[in-house]
């Protein structure tokens, strides 16, 4: 695992986790353009029981919170 890690980072510049999290925001973006799910169930669903932990890093990754995203790219 840290040979894989490293060569990641030494590939692409960002961790494994780094890749990892952007790979579950556009999920969870996907989510909120394409259903009724509320935030909570989308970021239960994504593996995150803990919800203002999913809720604070999808705010740092897109520089918007859950719901804001989802009114702005609604309809």
């Amino acid at each position: 695992m840290v040979i894989l890690s490293f060569c990641v980072k030494a590939t692409t510049g960002q961790s494994v986790s780094w890749h990892i999290q952007q790979r579950v925001i556009l999920e969870a973006k996907r989510l909120l353009r394409h259903s009724t799910k509320s935030v909570k169930e989308i970021a239960a669903e994504l593996g995150y029981d803990d919800y203002p932990y999913f809720s604070r890093l999808f705010t740092k990754i897109t520089g918007m919170s859950a719901l804001a995203f989802r009114n702005k790219n609604s309809g």
